[in-house]
């Protein structure tokens, strides 16, 4: 269904996706594969869909599942134990499970037992060498970090380990999706001469949001699977607003089921409260990330000198030129805006209306 909100595990449910299915599927067997694009926009749908269209076993890991909102935190039992949860599946085939044996690899957690940050790091480091064992026998295993950049939290420090699965774990391609693209680049460090991932080839591949036609072509298709009729005008005004982010347009086709021509004013409702609790995780990180979203929410469009200008009046501050640069290149890294010609737009049109109304 067209319309599901769950992420989509079959190639028969994805839309308008084909150029990236094919490029994913080709470069399956590189060392490392980066998958990149605005929240909503489909990717862990893209990953899973084609994955199983495959003959391949697969390790699937929900970053976002394991970050304490407490601590801020990625803690690396909880990484562990989850890798550990994806392998118990697999260890049902009789291959899986005789290499499992074989590395003396538990999948009952020890409750109650404490393990520390370095023999965690063992752990995970001996499923892998099982996983790379696995994978040099069936043509490759990819193990995939979904929405990776908050692997930056980790209670351990995983770039070196990745590093040597990069280079010595022939069996094993590294995904990593990630909606945050400058936060997951600084977390790799592929371009940072300090980091363990410096200079290492990886493909990368960027969905973007439906363009206007696609989208209207996506409602279609899905309100006629519903059998629902709906007036073309309806469809325009949800596309013009929606802006192609895939998740939204969803919204609205299960909620025009429900609300009719009030669909699309309770997506906004909806999505705002929603992305309400990412933008206060965002906000309370600078004193000055809600004006300058402030700023280019109110204007649509704006240039660096209009942030500013906002920015001091709002908070009644005097804000150095480089603290405000800093600020907006961070909302950059973190996929909340984006520069199109020396103007500054909010990405997701949805985080738009969440800025203005709910803060």
């Amino acid at each position: 269904m067209l319309f599901s909100t769950e992420p989509k595990d079959s190639i028969d449910e994805l839309f308008d996706r084909k150029k990236e299915i094919e490029k994913f599927k080709a470069n399956i067997n590189e060392r490392m594969v980066l998958i990149l694009g605005l929240r909503r926009i489909g990717k862990s749908s893209l990953v899973l869909s084609t994955l199983n269209s495959l003959p391949k076993d697969y390790i699937f890991i929900d970053v976002r599942k394991i970050y304490d909102d407490t601590s801020k935190k990625v803690p690396v039992e909880k990484l562990y134990e989850e890798i550990r949860s994806s392998l118990s599946k697999l260890s049902r085939k009789e291959r899986v499970k005789s290499v499992i044996s074989r590395f003396n690899i538990s999948l009952d957690f020890p409750l109650g037992v404490k393990f520390s940050v370095k023999e965690m790091k063992e752990n995970i480091a001996n499923v892998f060498n099982a996983l790379n064992e696995v994978g040099e026998k069936s043509g490759g295993i990819p193990i995939v970090f979904d929405e990776a950049q908050y692997l930056r939290y980790s209670t351990a420090g995983l770039r070196s380990l990745f590093a040597h699965v990069y280079d010595f774990m022939k069996g094993i391609t590294l995904i990593f999706t990630g909606s945050e693209v400058g936060l997951l680049h600084d977390f790799l460090g592929i371009d940072d001469p300090k980091s363990e991932l410096y200079g290492r080839y990886y493909s990368s591949i960027e969905l973007k949001p439906f363009d206007p036609d696609t989208s209207k072509e996506f409602l279609r298709a899905g309100f006629k699977e519903l059998n629902v009729k709906v007036d073309d005008s309806i469809i325009e005004k949800a596309v013009n607003e929606l802006d192609g982010i895939v998740g939204w347009l969803v919204y609205f086709g299960k909620l025009y089921l429900e609300k009719g021509n009030d669909a699309l004013e309770e997506v906004k409702i909806l999505g705002s409260k929603l992305v309400r609790k990412e933008l206060e995780e965002v906000f309370s990180k600078s004193p000055y990330y809600l004006y300058i979203m402030k700023a280019i929410a109110t204007l649509g469009n704006a240039r660096w000198k209009n942030i500013l200008n906002f920015t001091i009046a709002e908070t009644g501050k005097k804000i150095t030129n480089a603290t405000i640069s800093r600020d907006i290149q961070n909302l950059i890294k973190m996929g909340f805006i984006e520069k199109e010609n020396n103007e500054y737009k909010i990405s997701d049109p949805i985080v738009r209306y969440a800025v203005l109304e709910e803060f």
